[in-house]
């Protein structure tokens, strides 16, 4: 054989192997998603700020992430409600707490504060229930000791909750 039969011959083994790869382990993307060709849609219901803590506009920028998210990774259609595959939260945590205590003397004090940003997901694949999950979700960031909760940078909070988004969306349509 020569040098270009043996060229032909691997460039043909090599679309045949990626051909059975491609197909043979369903529906993928190059985002990493593995949703069923006959799934559209996608709603997204506003989250509701059940903590109590956190700024004025956490909701909206809580929901308007998930919805930014999946409309940036995928292909579905974001609809306000009966979505084939139906998402719902609410905010149950955002506290601020000591996190490195260091004593001085007598006294203990932090020398770093952690945010931590939890959502409540109830997850509902219309096409599949066993894909359907109520779980909980936590990200953490930490902060200098002089800051308080009142004076977290938005930066930051958008930083989290596209961090959180983004663990949701691995489990809902990355299947991770």
């Amino acid at each position: 054989m020569t040098l270009r039969t043996n060229a032909r011959a691997f460039a043909l083994a090599l679309v045949v192997m990626l051909a059975v790869c491609c197909t043979s382990c369903g529906v993928y993307s190059f985002t990493g998603t593995s949703i069923s060709p006959d799934i559209k849609t996608i709603s997204i219901q506003n989250f509701v700020n059940s903590s109590g803590e956190g700024p004025s506009n956490l909701t909206q920028v809580v929901t308007n992430n998930f919805k930014n998210y999946y409309q940036r990774n995928t292909n579905l259609t974001v609809l306000q409600r009966d979505g084939d595959l139906q998402l719902e939260g609410q905010i149950i945590s955002f506290t601020l707490t000591p996190n490195a205590v260091q004593r001085e003397g007598n006294i203990d004090q932090a020398t770093l504060n952690r945010l931590t940003l939890g959502v409540q997901i109830r997850f509902t694949n219309t096409k599949d229930p066993e894909q359907d999950f109520d779980q909980q979700f936590t990200i953490t960031q930490e902060f200098p000791q002089d800051v308080d909760i009142t004076r977290i940078p938005q930066a930051s909070i958008e930083q989290m909750t596209e961090r959180l988004v983004a663990d949701v969306f691995n489990k809902t349509v990355a299947n991770w």
